[in-house]
């Protein structure tokens, strides 16, 4: 068989595609020799040995000891370099009655190098690059921003928001113009809904809705492992469902209406989404709310309707982290 020439940019997108492989191979496993990750990619240990040797020139790999002996010479071991680049994911959560921006700088493995929360107050655009730029000069090895907002975004612009001055602004062209790095935008229930994901348990279609004590709550829909946002990203804004409920302290201090009105929300998604299990978040959801609301729910569903699976997880700050994590370490292998 005669392989056709590869050349020019078929050339170049060949090679970057193998060197994405090889660097993924290495990422899950954190350090290999040449021959574990040829077999790794099914690539030949030629091409391996050679990408290699241009990670390490980057500074993406790092050359590490000798592996085990298995009879012949020991071979080299080759380690993932968690800390070439790092990410920063940038949130709000209020913290003793304060609104209070919270930061995390992040290696490519995922783990957390440094993390701060500033309170402020109030939280506005100027004083959110204000901590940003102190956190770059710090660490210019941050390669991209991502942020999680308790609101919507659609094309960088914050449409809705708790903190009325980002409304009408648009975060992402105005952040990527200040700090020449990729930026990226999510709700944070969108957030917790993805990292809620990665969690052992989590099912491929899940609803999660977070109810907070304050504010009205939100959805995050995630359908066959992907996040459902809608055409104008306003998918999971539950509380606009024409339901009649007054959302807020009131209500979460009262465990009956609570249970009625979040039975009522939890019916509507299960009827358009279908999922396979539905997630509840809120700091004041206690395992009695989780057996008051499936009981509410089994009698305002039809009587030969299965009810999905309904969790009480209770992290969902936990969630929301890892999911704006994961966000951040997907801009910075694909920050177009």
């Amino acid at each position: 068989m005669k392989f056709q020439e590869v050349h020019g940019s078929n050339a170049r997108t060949m090679k970057d595609r193998n060197t994405r492989v090889v660097l993924e191979a290495l990422r899950a496993r954190k350090m290999g020799t040449v021959r574990f990750l040829a077999e790794q990619t099914g690539l030949s240990a030629v091409t391996v040995g050679s990408i290699i040797q241009e990670l390490i020139h980057e500074g993406r790999v790092l050359p590490g000891e000798l592996a085990p002996s298995e009879g012949g010479r020991p071979a080299q071991q080759f380690i993932f370099n968690g800390h070439f680049q790092h990410g920063l994911a940038v949130f709000s959560r209020e913290l003793g009655g304060v609104d209070t921006l919270c930061f995390r700088v992040v290696d490519l493995l995922g783990g957390v190098v440094g993390r701060w929360d500033v309170p402020l107050g109030q939280i506005t655009p100027e004083n959110l690059e204000e901590q940003v730029a102190i956190i770059l000069d710090e660490d210019p090895s941050i390669g991209a921003l991502g942020f999680g907002v308790p609101g919507i975004e659609l094309g960088g612009t914050i449409v809705a928001l708790d903190y009325p001055a980002f409304r009408g602004v648009n975060l992402v062209e105005r952040l990527t113009g200040r700090f020449a790095r990729p930026v990226r935008v999510e709700n944070d229930v969108n957030a917790a809904a993805l990292g809620r994901g990665i969690q052992a348990d989590a099912r491929h279609s899940e609803v999660c809705i977070y109810f907070p004590r304050k504010y009205p709550p939100g959805a995050g829909i995630r359908v066959d492992g992907r996040l459902i946002k809608g055409a104008r990203h306003f998918a999971g804004e539950v509380a606009w469902l024409p339901l009649g409920i007054a959302w807020g302290p009131e209500l979460a201090d009262s465990r009956d209406d609570f249970i009625a009105a979040a039975a009522r929300v939890v019916v509507s998604l299960v009827a358009v989404v279908d999922p396979q299990s539905v997630v509840l978040y809120g700091e004041f959801l206690t395992p009695d709310y989780r057996e008051g609301i499936i009981a509410r729910c089994r009698k305002l569903l039809p009587r030969d309707m299965e009810l999905p699976e309904i969790l009480c997880p209770g992290d969902f700050s936990g969630d929301f982290e890892q999911g704006l994590i994961g966000i951040t370490l997907e801009l910075l292998d694909n920050p177009k």
